[in-house]
């Protein structure tokens, strides 16, 4: 029993993220949408430039960041690093440091 609500939680929160992710990235591409829009429009015409470049080299920025960290496995076993500090800090008390 306990494994059924155990799987049902996980389906939950995987589907609950599922839809979240979907729901953001359909409003970046909305947001995105409307940067263009504004960009074609001849009252506006030049305004956004550098805001909306500075935009997506940033979000450029980061997405590099992430594709690195998964490619090199930065992002398996992310528990290690915490662990590997707290040992230290235990070997430091020893030392009296």
């Amino acid at each position: 029993m306990t494994e059924l609500r155990d799987r049902t939680a996980r389906r939950l929160v995987i589907y609950t993220m599922i839809v979240g992710l979907v729901l953001t990235a359909m409003a970046f591409a909305y947001k995105i949408a409307a940067f263009i829009w504004t960009l074609s429009s001849p009252d506006f015409r030049g305004t956004f430039d550098v805001g909306i470049t500075v935009y997506f080299v940033v979000s450029a920025g980061w997405l590099c960041l992430l594709v690195w960290a998964f490619l090199t496995g930065r992002l398996k076993d992310v528990e290690r690093t915490k662990l590997e500090m707290l040992r230290q800090e235990e070997e430091y008390e020893k030392l009296g440091i």
